[in-house]
């Protein structure tokens, strides 16, 4: 129900799952207003989401950048995709929920040289669009100077990588 609610209302939704994505197509929501977000998707889940024209994905790292550009090319489509970037900072959270570390298993550390490795790799693959960057440092978070900081970092980075390749997120 919710999500033909969000189809009348025009708006976004982000999904994590093919099943979120299924429910959404089945309740006639556009699944290109959607984003496919999360660190377990599956190639069938990639090609699932792709043959219903997902919007965007979120990429956590290479292996998952290789099967988004691989299913695209067979399906001879140019897929919009953001790269996760992890800024390497402690958000003052729960550790389980902790997100933003260097060491986080979620998204692609500023500091190892991995994010400039991996938008530098999308920015050649010929069916991907890079979009842009997207940054979550965790959740309960209480306090606004990790959200500061992960903001002056993710604008650091991205200025850094628009003097280093020249792109501009769109």
């Amino acid at each position: 129900g919710i999500y033909r609610i969000m189809a009348e209302e025009g708006v976004g939704s982000d999904a994590v799952s093919a099943g979120e994505i299924y429910t959404a197509n089945a309740a006639g929501f556009d699944v290109g207003r959607m984003v496919f977000h999360g660190n377990n998707k599956t190639d069938a889940d990639i090609e699932y989401a792709i043959s219903l024209g997902i919007g965007r994905f979120v990429v956590d790292g290479d292996e998952e950048l290789e099967a988004i550009n691989e299913i695209a090319g067979k399906k001879g489509i140019k897929q919009k995709i953001q790269i996760r970037i992890t800024p390497g900072i402690d958000p003052h959270t729960h550790k389980s929920i902790s997100t933003g570390k260097v060491d986080s298993k979620f998204g692609n550390a500023i500091a190892t040289g991995q994010a400039e490795s991996i938008t530098k790799k999308a920015l050649l693959l010929p069916n991907i669009e890079l979009m842009g960057f997207h940054c979550h440092i965790g959740s309960q978070i209480f306090e606004i100077e990790p959200f500061v900081q992960a903001a002056e970092i993710l604008m650091r980075f991205i200025a850094d990588m628009k003097a280093k390749t020249g792109f501009s997120a769109k």
